[in-house]
């Protein structure tokens, strides 16, 4: 006889690694409506449409600023049935620009692209995209760059200054299921 409970089961794909602010938020929002679930991280936008196209996931959420999420959105709709179920807005991790401590002045900054408007980067010569707030700060701790504009919690690491904090984004947040 078949499991019916894993057929039913809620699966929610949303960017990673865990820790950042997709994981942090979809965290509190399942918290807040009393739902359970399994959640799986993706590199990227593509790679949680493909998990959810696969069958992997049951839902998916993506933030409404990130660059992505409207050809994401529609792509999931008119191509593969994934609509959009729900949206809500909630607040992201506090930021910080985070430097090196042996680093008198910096010259590089590593950023997620969607927190580039948050905060003037006018000192910096050189500006590193990359996938996530939490890539930015593991990059700053291998001295892969001077700054990271990342999340305020890092700032405990005895390796770190803060440079500058910057307020938390309010943002709306896009969740798509499976039919």
């Amino acid at each position: 006889m078949q499991d019916k409970s894993k057929d039913t089961e809620t699966v929610w794909v949303t960017l990673g690694p865990e820790g950042t602010n997709h994981d942090v938020v979809l965290r509190n929002h399942l918290l807040q409506r009393g739902r359970e679930a399994r959640i799986f991280h993706a590199p990227d936008a593509s790679g949680m449409l493909a998990c959810c196209i696969r069958g992997e996931a049951t839902h998916m959420m993506i933030c409404a600023a990130h660059r992505e999420a409207a050809e994401i959105v529609a792509i999931a709709q008119y191509r593969h049935g994934i609509l959009l179920t729900d949206t809500f807005i909630a607040t992201s991790q506090p930021l910080a620009i985070l430097s090196r401590s042996d680093v008198g002045r910096p010259r590089s900054i590593a950023l997620h692209p969607a927190t580039r408007p948050y905060t003037s980067l006018v000192e910096f010569e050189e500006v590193i995209e990359v996938s996530s707030t939490v890539a930015a700060f593991e990059g700053l701790q291998q001295g892969k760059w001077d700054s990271a504009l990342t999340q305020r919690r890092f700032a405990d690491c005895a390796e770190v200054k803060v440079v500058r904090p910057v307020d938390a984004a309010r943002d709306a947040w896009l969740v798509l299921s499976r039919g």
